[in-house]
């Protein structure tokens, strides 16, 4: 159900503390642009809308977001400040609703318990707030705003730079996220003056001037800290990243998954696991990737946009991406699995075996040192080590067929567009270049010599 709610994301800065032609916004956390988080977040509200304010990049932004629908954008082309930039983001607003949410586009740990314990405070507010905001206790506050109460009534907020030695002392910080009553933000966001020295209209000044009118401002204290955490440098990226592995990997954890060892493991935001899965050091799953009940997967495999069903085993340093991977099949150590290619019950794809769009059906086996490239392989078939499809001719790319039950010997050639019968023979050493029929050997040797060797 809708809440009557208004989201504005703002997501203009520069970010040039990153050093990085990428704006900060668009920089991953758990696989996934830090503006991703947010909007997830904000959309898992069911609001009545999203503005997001972009300045900085704000093409790449909206590419990057272009699959989140009922978004709307707002320009700021001048940078002053977070005030104007909710003036912006307001404006945009065609249908506002009764309560506005403020959120940070660099703040990708918030959690919606958070957000619905905020909302959940501004709704019970028996007298009536106009502002609720989010605040933390850090034991280093250096760097934040510091809330300033009479009491408990809160007065103001003010910046560190601004702060005197005693309001330095100040433990509770703002953590920029506000929900306004709309009707008095859009009456107070004019009054906000420009700071004197940057020329910037800040909106904790909304504070300040509730605080003047005797308006109640209600605050929630946030229990996590880590969740207001953003990131201005490499390093706080780095942290954030640290952060997220780790809370979802304990996530994973406490849902019935083994993680042999949690600090070297990295699983992405959108990916699942079933239960009794063992994952050992090293993994890298990533993308939606979905894995099921009692998979093992081995020691540093990375699984990219995988389907993998239940009781699959995936041995050491094997990489898959963008491929299916049915129950009770084998895969690896050193395997290749790439995108379109589909493993079925009960196969095995062994060690050093590189697909490529390719289909292995039901039981049928490629163990070592072998590469099939659009190929489709039935039942039961037996590729031998060092089979290779020769799928590309330099222009286009065919397709081999293998029937089920066929066996394919050492060291073969397929010579694409080729077809394998049901049951049929290929000796080892053969190159391949016309459709063998069922039940037959397919024998394509010279004639062995012994030549005498001349000694000098």
């Amino acid at each position: 159900m809708t809440q009557d709610i208004s989201i504005v994301i703002l997501a203009a800065g520069n970010s040039t503390r990153m050093k990085s032609q990428v704006t900060k916004v668009l920089h991953p956390v758990g696989g996934i642009a830090m503006i991703e988080h947010v909007v997830q977040t904000a959309q898992s509200l069911k609001p009545k809308n999203i503005t997001l304010v972009l300045g900085h990049q704000k093409d790449k932004i909206k590419a990057q977001l272009s699959s989140y629908k009922g978004l709307h954008f707002a320009h700021q082309k001048e940078r002053k400040g977070t005030g104007h930039a909710l003036q912006v983001g307001l404006k945009s607003i065609q249908s506002p609703a009764k309560k506005t949410l403020v959120l940070s586009g660099d703040v990708p740990l918030l959690s919606l318990a958070t957000l619905k314990k905020l909302l959940n405070t501004f709704k019970k507010d028996k007298q009536k707030s106009v502002i609720t905001l989010l605040s933390a206790k850090l034991k280093d506050p250096y760097g934040y705003g510091r809330i300033l109460r009479e009491g408990k009534k809160m007065t103001a907020i003010i910046e560190e730079k601004n702060a005197t030695s005693i309001q330095k002392q100040i433990l509770e910080i703002n953590a920029g996220v506000y929900l306004f009553d709309h009707a008095w933000l859009f009456s107070n966001l004019k009054k906000i003056k420009a700071n004197p020295i940057k020329k910037e209209y800040y909106l904790t000044d909304l504070v300040c001037i509730a605080s003047s009118q005797n308006q109640t401002i209600t605050s929630v204290l946030l229990k996590d800290e880590r969740e207001i955490l953003g990131a201005n440098t490499r390093t706080e990226l780095a942290t954030l990243n640290q952060i997220f592995y780790q809370k979802k990997n304990y996530e994973l954890l406490s849902s019935g998954v083994n993680i042999q060892s949690p600090s070297t493991t990295f699983i992405e935001s959108s990916v699942k696991i079933g239960a009794d899965s063992y994952l050992e050091s090293g993994v890298q799953l990533k993308g939606t990737t979905q894995i099921g009940k009692e998979v093992y997967i081995e020691t540093g495999s990375i699984l990219n946009n995988c389907r993998v069903q239940d009781k699959v085993h995936i041995r050491a340093y094997s990489y898959l991406e963008n491929c299916e991977v049915s129950s009770q099949a084998i895969i690896g150590p050193f395997a290749r699995i790439r995108p379109g290619s589909t493993i079925q019950q009960g196969a095995r794809i062994g060690n050093f075996v590189e697909l490529k769009n390719t289909q292995i059906g039901k039981g049928s086996k490629a163990n070592h040192l072998t590469y099939l490239g659009d190929c489709v392989v039935k039942e039961n078939a037996n590729i031998g080590a060092g089979t290779i499809t020769c799928n590309y001719d330099g222009k286009q790319k065919y397709q081999t067929l293998i029937e089920s039950n066929a066996f394919i010997g050492s060291d073969t050639q397929l010579i694409a567009p080729v077809k394998i019968g049901k049951g049929a023979y290929v000796a080892a050493g053969t190159t391949v270049t016309q459709n063998v029929p069922p039940k037959k050997l397919a024998i394509s040797r010279v004639k062995q010599k012994n030549i005498d060797k001349k000694m000098k």
